[in-house]
């Protein structure tokens, strides 16, 4: 399922099997969250040419609901995209005011943003959508405290996502679909150790670590991936959920993390600042105004192909949804030939180097 190719010191190199293909590891996964790209076609999907993607199962069985994407032959022929699909479970909503009703120890209470229905997500109900919706790489039910909990909070928010694994795995029948666990505990290391321990005791297919990037210094949150990548076994993929800026994924991938998403590139793009081979830039500046150069001259994505700055400055300038899908494909396609760079340092051990060019480029 998983092989490590290459490593240089902790940074991995690696392929992932699925059943819709393999996928090259480090990889950072554009968010179709409602099996669609905000502002981004499938299309514009496949011609970044991304190894995966990934969809949240508790919002599609919210709306348009697992049943009907089940009758469509899975999520792949639903939205019209082949290769590999990851399924978050949807404790994420936990963290969103529009969702998050309540919490008791049978699952996580939501209210649906759609028709203001009740729901009670349970880790059986969790597993049922995810494997209707039949994504490749789907994640267990776990319980996502938000930054700031106390140490109490975070121990009863372990146990239960411990005991949700638990249940997650006993549900979970379909052996096409890989499942993973998704490690707790906050920013106490005794925690994130004690759920990573707990983790690797289940024998998921691959290894999640969840809670994270969420207000955190970003220290802190690298000395929590460092101590469960030190537990986690080598041989199985290792998912930092949630992460998507340059400088933190080129530090991770150091801690020897494979997989991130994150709406953090769509997220900036929307607010016109543009990844670029040399840092960030804000396009909606004056200084842009009649600059007709393009926006990377080392990117060859459409967007720096057939246009300028000064147009995509316009198009911030006058609010258009065009101009908020050319600024997202950029952003998400600058993601993928970024990762392609990570790996291809790896296999030629220079990857430390072009971590510190990231880190330089990409300092706030």
């Amino acid at each position: 399922m998983f092989e490590v190719i290459k490593q240089d010191n902790g940074a991995r190199q690696g392929k992932l099997r699925t059943e819709h293909g393999i996928a090259s590891t480090p990889f950072f996964m554009p968010v179709a969250t409602r099996a669609v790209g905000r502002y981004m076609t499938s299309d514009d999907l496949k011609l970044m040419r991304p190894e995966a993607i990934i969809a949240n199962a508790f919002v599609l069985y919210l709306n348009p609901g697992t049943e009907l994407i089940r009758k469509a032959g899975g999520i792949h022929k639903f939205m019209n995209f082949d290769k590999v699909i990851f399924n978050d479970c949807g404790g994420f909503q936990m963290l969103k005011e529009s969702f998050l009703e309540g919490t008791t120890n049978k699952g996580i209470k939501f209210r649906s943003p759609f028709d203001g229905a009740p729901h009670l997500l349970t880790p059986e109900k969790a597993m049922q959508a995810e494997m209707d919706i039949k994504a490749d790489v789907v994640m267990a039910l776990d319980d996502v405290p938000p930054f700031g909990s106390t140490k109490e909070q975070i121990v009863d928010s372990i146990k239960r996502t411990h005991d949700w694994h638990k249940r997650s795995k006993g549900a979970h029948t379909d052996k096409k679909q890989l499942l993973f666990g998704i490690c707790q505990g906050g920013t106490y290391p005794e925690l994130r150790k004690e759920s990573t321990e707990y983790m690797v005791s289940l024998d998921f297919d691959g290894y999640s670590i969840g809670g994270l990037c969420l207000g955190e210094p970003k220290q802190k949150m690298l000395e929590m991936v460092g101590i469960a990548t030190s537990i986690l076994p080598r041989d199985k993929p290792r998912y930092l959920m949630g992460v998507g800026s340059p400088e933190d994924i080129v530090e991770a991938v150091a801690h020897g993390v494979d997989v991130f998403d994150s709406i953090y590139p769509t997220q900036n793009a929307r607010h016109d600042t543009m990844f670029t081979s040399k840092g960030k830039i804000k396009i909606d500046t004056a200084k842009y105004k009649e600059d007709f150069t393009t926006l990377d001259d080392n990117c060859d994505c459409f967007v720096c192909r057939d246009y300028t700055k000064a147009y995509l400055r316009y198009l911030a300038k006058i609010d258009d949804p065009m101009g908020k899908r050319l600024k997202s494909y950029h952003n998400s396609y600058f993601m993928q030939r970024f990762m392609e760079n990570i790996r291809m340092h790896i296999k030629e051990g220079t990857f430390d180097g072009y971590r510190k060019e990231i880190r330089e480029l990409y300092k706030r």
